[in-house]
């Protein structure tokens, strides 16, 4: 058997896909047995996969092959290191405990070595993970008897380690100290690219590290750069709300700016369902909800717009929780965009309709994906330039969706040929449409957990809403109704716990649900 996922052994690699769907409470469990196990390795010995399984898991091996898979001491000291490094990054920094743990620092002064010879030695029997001290930071740790056992183990290694520190710390301080050579600048755009792929594709940065070959708060700093690079520019709202700056102002809009279940309704209906529902709610919502969600739409793009200009024009590397505000207020701006887009449907479909003379459902089939194009496009368009606070008279969101959608229709020949055209049925099953088809293509990524969310059917949200931590994971990106997409920062406010505590827990339930969301593709929907 081959090696893979930087495992030297398969074998181990089998075993870490075994968790990899695991919950938070089963995988701290068995980290928990592997971290007692792991000082008992043997570098000069051979162990059989189901004694480690077992000591791991305490489940026997069903499979009599396994039984016959054997790996040497080494190999179990450098896959077992990797896989509990992999393992705790899905749980996140836990509790420091002293009387368990001892940081990579210490460590490094108790082996008289450096703190890179110290990650250097990770696969030799020495793992780290992160923990979380009193202050709140995330350090490297190690526990103790893991210690105690490398420490045995490697005395000449260490020893010989520590003559070398010494003499470079003396060549250092002669000036006799070659400078390191510097990296190309296409390999450092390279690997930023592969990292910002790795983000958008959900890849633990702890992975990402393996493959770049890099530390993990150089990962760290070039996903964060990734993520700002992925945004582009976010361009000034046409209407810029009031009172921008006033402290209150974020909880007066996300009063005015609450989603409800609408978007998520609307996009388990057929084509034909849509266009019987906006016809039937012509003129039935309150025009003052429908600015006050306007305004709130271009609050939260004007918030957007400011924190990036600001994170762009700062120096040194980009903060994390700067990124995520800009992050969550486009979330927010974006749903916002829908549910206005949802709600100029109506008059958008109603206004098409009379200036091509037929109904969509009349149009030949091929035609009917692009006519909706350009009426939620159109719609699209005019609720972003609408300004809710202009109260003249015949100013109001029908009115410039009406005049949009006129527009479009008239700068485009193709539609003059649909006039006179025979009437044509659609066809009895008629696909779904996503309205998420009106946001910017940017923002629309930053929307995916919530596209996946609406791709399942009832079983398998019931399935995820049993989930340990799903609360955390819908009010941070706006599953609850009334909700709104929150920051870190703003969801630890609310459910009063810090994000370093569950954003793991949280990124974990996100790859769940894109795993889920694929396979729902396979089968059909459960409109029930």
């Amino acid at each position: 058997m081959t090696a893979a996922d930087g495992y030297r052994t398969s074998a181990i690699s089998l075993v870490h896909r075994q968790f990899e769907f695991a919950g938070t409470d089963v995988i701290r469990r068995h980290l928990s047995e592997l971290l007692k196990l792991y000082p008992e390795v043997d570098p000069s010995r051979s162990y059989p996969l189901s004694w480690f399984v077992f000591r791991i898991t305490g489940v026997a091996a069903e499979d009599e092959s396994d039984e016959d898979l054997v790996i040497s001491g080494t190999d179990l000291l450098a896959d077992a290191s990797l896989l509990i490094d992999r393992l705790a990054s899905r749980l996140g920094p836990e509790p420091f405990d002293p009387e368990l743990d001892v940081t990579a620092d210490d460590v490094a002064l108790r082996l008289g070595v450096s703190r890179r010879t110290v990650q250097r030695w990770k696969p030799f029997g020495l793992p780290m993970w992160l923990a979380r001290s009193s202050n709140g930071g995330a350090r490297s740790v190690c526990r103790i008897l893991i210690v105690d056992a490398f420490i045995a183990r490697n005395e000449s290694r260490i020893e010989k380690a520590g003559r070398a520190r010494e003499d470079r710390v003396s060549k250092k301080t002669a000036g006799l100290e070659s400078p390191r050579a510097v990296r190309s600048q296409a390999d450092r755009a390279r690997i930023a690219r592969l990292i910002g792929r790795g983000q958008q594709w959900l890849i633990p940065l702890v992975e990402l590290q393996d493959r770049v070959d890099r530390s993990r708060p150089v990962v760290r700093r070039l996903a964060l750069q990734a993520r700002v690079d992925h945004l582009g520019v976010v361009e000034r709202p046409t209407f810029v709300p009031p009172n921008l700056d006033r402290p209150d102002a974020s909880e007066v809009f996300g009063v005015a700016g609450s989603l409800d279940g609408d978007a998520d309704e609307q996009s388990r209906r057929s084509l034909t369902e849509v266009l019987e529902t906006v016809r039937g709610s012509l003129g039935a919502e309150d025009e003052e909800i429908v600015r006050s969600r306007i305004a709130a739409m271009h609050f939260a793009r004007a918030r957007a717009h400011e924190g990036l200009e600001a994170v762009q024009a700062r120096t040194g590397a980009v903060r994390e929780h700067d990124i995520d505000r800009v992050e969550s207020d486009l979330r927010w701006w974006g749903m916002l965009l829908e549910r206005a887009t949802i709600s100029g449907l109506g008059p958008g479909v109603q206004r098409f309709e009379q200036s091509i003379g037929r109904r969509i459902e009349q149009l030949p089939v091929k035609r009917i994906d692009d006519a909706m194009t350009l009426v939620i496009d159109g719609v699209s368009e005019a609720v972003q330039s609408f300004d809710p606070t202009r109260r003249t008279q015949g100013h109001n969101l029908d009115r410039s969706v009406g005049l949009t959608v006129s527009r479009r229709v008239a700068r485009s020949s193709a539609w003059a040929e649909i006039k006179g055209a025979r009437r044509r049925s659609m066809p009895e099953s008629p696909g779904e449409i996503s309205m998420l088809r009106c946001i910017p293509a940017p923002v629309r990524s930053l929307l995916a957990p919530v596209r996946w969310w609406r791709m399942l059917d009832g079983s398998a949200r019931a399935e995820m809403e049993a989930s340990p931590g799903f609360e955390k994971f819908a009010i941070r990106y706006g599953l609850q109704t009334p909700g709104r997409p929150r920051s870190l920062l703003e969801t630890g406010r609310v459910i009063g716990v810090p994000s370093t505590r569950w954003s793991g827990e949280v990124q974990l339930l996100v790859r769940d649900l894109r795993r889920r969301a694929v396979s729902s593709l396979r089968r059909p929907i459960d409109r029930e």
